[in-house]
């Protein structure tokens, strides 16, 4: 019975630390490669001025990040449906 005790005991303890990270784990953040691709599979080239307004989207502690990504990638020549679509996989 003790053995059967211990046994229970570091089964929880594994599973109680396997757990933990999951448990911990931030919530899914905002993907600025996502962007990207999104803009490279509507046959855009991805330069600079791209890269920077996707991780403005992706800036998950900047409230108006959907809105300057948009900005952004109009200002540069991506039409509004396909910055749209790329500023929501931000």
């Amino acid at each position: 019975m003790k053995m059967k005790k211990r046994a229970l005991g570091v089964l929880a303890a594994t599973f109680a630390a396997a757990a933990l990270p999951i448990m911990a784990a931030s919530p899914a953040s905002a993907d600025q490669g996502a962007c990207q691709f999104s803009l490279i599979d509507a046959g855009y080239r991805v330069g600079p001025k791209a890269e920077a307004a996707c991780r403005t989207g992706s800036d998950s502690g900047n409230p108006a990040r959907w809105i300057q990504c948009y900005w952004g990638l109009t200002a540069i020549g991506v039409t509004e449906v396909e910055a749209a679509r790329a500023c929501n996989a931000a």
